[in-house]
């Protein structure tokens, strides 16, 4: 897994986007790789019980969504978007993760 903090420019004041990589040769989980980076992103433990995937994205469903095809061919194109603890987080199929937080006015 790949981890970057990553600010956004924009005119706009938007809050920085945290990006993410996950390795889909590596022995994590997209779903994993997804948690671990919305921890790193709120500063809050993986194991915090009030980070949780599951009151947004079932995890067994995104980890099928992208995963390879069964002859090993890795899927291409697609991304998936939900909102953790008002955090907007996208998934791309290539593995890129990106996590907006909540706009500040």
């Amino acid at each position: 897994m790949y981890r970057q903090n990553s600010p956004h420019v924009s005119q706009s004041r938007s809050p920085p986007v945290y990006r993410a990589m996950h390795d889909p040769s590596g022995p994590a989980t997209l779903s994993t790789t997804v948690a671990h980076a919305l921890s790193d992103c709120l500063g809050v433990d993986v194991t915090d019980s009030r980070l949780s995937l599951y009151d947004s994205v079932d995890p067994d469903a995104l980890d099928a969504l992208f995963r390879p095809r069964h002859d090993g061919r890795p899927r291409h194109g697609g991304t998936l978007s939900f909102s953790v603890r008002d955090h907007s987080v996208t998934v791309d199929s290539d593995g890129e993760i990106l996590i907006e937080p909540p706009v500040r006015r």
